[in-house]
């Protein structure tokens, strides 16, 4: 019961739950995001054995996890937007993917697909799920719920957090230093405004949080140069963005992006 509610505390405040049920019902999510990071996408398939077991950790409405059908033997999806997983639900259904498992929002469904299915080699958790979450303490429990969640040898954290020296700067100026880069900030969609808090990372902090959650950091790079909705949106600039990944250093990328094991 003690563990359970540790892992309840990681979820991000209401405001931001509600936030990203518009998010996703209005289908801005998908207009703003409609395909992968390559840089990301190529980490991944690096990452998974063919057949190998996937848990994407905030997977959305599987941004990542649906291109996973032909590389996974056994996938799951966790998220706690009812929104998010219905829409996952319906295209995994549209596909014909009738055993990827659809899980949340209660984090009990983690543990009893883990104790059906085993651990998995692979655990995602993209494009600042984790910085969505307010508290370092709940960040941390959720961390310790992902490295539960993997094989201890061999299974690897795939994980992704905006970078602090890249993003919303104006923001940071408004929270203060005593903010330490937890800022608030506002989306139109359709008209509403949507306001959504993030947690901004540099490669220290990212660091000492996976360490304090139990894993040891393998590598951390830049996740992209050119801002995801852009280069997620026009295919000439996510190759553009793949070949300047990779020269750029960690601490210039728009995110960053680790590889950590428990």
């Amino acid at each position: 019961m003690g563990r359970h509610k540790e892992i309840r505390a990681a979820a991000p405040q209401d405001l931001t739950t509600r936030s990203y049920l518009l998010y996703f019902r209005s289908g801005h999510y998908d207009r703003r995001y409609p395909n992968p990071n390559l840089s990301t996408w190529r980490r991944t398939l690096a990452l998974l054995p063919q057949g190998g077991h996937v848990i994407d950790f905030g997977c959305g409405n599987g941004r990542y996890l649906l291109r996973l059908r032909e590389r996974a033997g056994v996938a799951a999806g966790y998220d706690i937007n009812t929104a998010a997983l219905e829409m996952l639900a319906e295209r995994a259904a549209d596909m014909g993917w009738s055993d990827l498992r659809v899980l949340g929002p209660d984090v009990d469904a983690l543990e009893a697909h883990v104790r059906s299915r085993g651990k998995a080699d692979l655990v995602l958790c993209l494009f600042g799920v984790l910085a969505h979450i307010d508290t370092r303490a709940a960040r941390i429990s959720a961390l310790r719920q992902m490295r539960r969640l993997l094989k201890p040898e061999g299974g690897h954290l795939l994980i992704s957090v905006p970078n602090k020296a890249r993003r919303f700067a104006r923001e940071q100026r408004q929270a203060g230093p005593s903010a330490k880069g937890l800022i608030r900030y506002t989306r139109v969609m359709d008209g509403t405004e949507v306001t959504l808090s993030y947690q901004l990372y540099d490669t220290n902090l990212l660091r000492e949080e996976l360490s304090e959650a139990g894993f040891w950091v393998r590598s951390i790079h830049a996740e992209s140069v050119l801002s995801e909705s852009l280069l997620t949106t026009y295919a000439p600039l996510r190759w553009l963005d793949n070949l300047l990944t990779r020269l750029c250093p960690a601490r210039l990328g728009y995110g960053l992006i680790a590889v950590a094991v428990p």
